[in-house]
């Protein structure tokens, strides 16, 4: 049976490379989520200075 044997450092280097991309989507989905309710916060804003907010 053949194996494949992967070398130290290609096992590193993909771990380093989940990691740092890992990293990399979490922060874009929270830098996502925070522009989303800022917009959501401007609106209301609006809503107040112009006297039509339904609450």
């Amino acid at each position: 049976m053949l194996t494949f044997a992967i070398s130290i450092a290609a096992e590193f280097t993909i771990g380093l490379l989940i990691t740092f991309l890992g990293i990399g989507v979490v922060a874009n989905v929270l830098i996502g989520y925070a522009l989303v309710l800022t917009a959501g916060e401007r609106a209301q804003n609006a809503e107040v200075r112009n006297g039509r907010l339904d609450s």
